[in-house]
């Protein structure tokens, strides 16, 4: 959907881009060929020579295929608009921890990129984490913002450069509130049986148990649960960009 969107062109807000749409000019198509009569009657655009030229240089960066242009270009909370034609480019993230106060700490961590898992423990591997990661990908998680992305940081002392996509803020948008969990129920996602019953607040214990007993079966299922969260963002996003379309499609066409 990233060419539908005309935010990216400077001297349009959401305002005209709604504008545009109404008129029938739905992608950098539509608006290489817009004619005087429309540019009048949509009133407050660009000169009608500028869009005529974003529209052509848009077009080719999307051709070449220039993701690190578009990321340059959309706010965070747009980045969805490039999974279609990028979507080896969107790196799926979730971590847990034993707790959420100043002591608390990473235990477990998971990267899902391309349909290969990677997931991090402390004492085994957590500190290669961050080698594993490339720069130019998108970070895509829930609640990051205010969770994961600190708590990493924290934990390697370095701050994470790559552009971040918060689903929490896509979906708060989109009406669908309550966690992870009741968002994956609203947009009818189902998880595995056997940790249904696990949330953010048995991860902790679980961790605990494992530290204290050398519990294996609870350290398993604590991975399984941060797999499952982590794995699950794809199709989240998966869904979020398909209601995205039909909603589009069936309001402008």
């Amino acid at each position: 959907m990233i060419r539908s969107c005309f935010e990216i062109i400077s001297g349009i807000g959401p305002v005209l881009q709604s504008r545009l749409w109404e008129n029938g000019i739905l992608d950098w198509d539509d608006l290489f060929s817009l004619s005087v009569e429309n540019w009048e009657k949509i009133q407050f655009l660009p000169s009608i020579s500028f869009l005529h030229e974003e529209a052509g240089f848009l077009n080719s960066k999307w051709k070449e295929k220039d993701f690190s242009y578009f990321v340059s270009k959309l706010p965070n909370k747009e980045l969805w608009r490039l999974w279609e034609d990028f979507s080896h480019k969107f790196c799926y993230l979730d971590i847990e921890t034993t707790g959420i106060d100043e002591s608390s700490f990473v235990t477990v961590a998971s990267f899902y990129l391309n349909g290969e898992m990677f997931t991090f423990e402390r004492g085994k591997n957590l500190e290669f984490m961050l080698d594993d990661l490339s720069g130019d990908l998108i970070l895509v998680t829930y609640n990051g913002k205010r969770f994961d992305i600190p708590f990493l940081e924290k934990e390697f002392n370095q701050k994470i450069p790559n552009v971040h996509l918060d689903m929490m803020n896509v979906l708060h948008d989109m009406g669908i509130k309550g966690g992870l969990k009741k968002s994956e129920i609203q947009l009818g996602l189902v998880r595995p049986e056997e940790i249904q019953s696990v949330d953010g607040k048995m991860a902790p214990l679980l961790w605990k148990d494992y530290v204290e007993y050398d519990d294996l079966e609870k350290l398993n299922l604590l991975i399984a649960y941060n797999r499952e969260d982590t794995k699950n963002l794809e199709a989240i996003l998966r869904e979020v960009v398909s209601r995205k379309k039909k909603s589009f499609d069936n309001f402008y066409l």
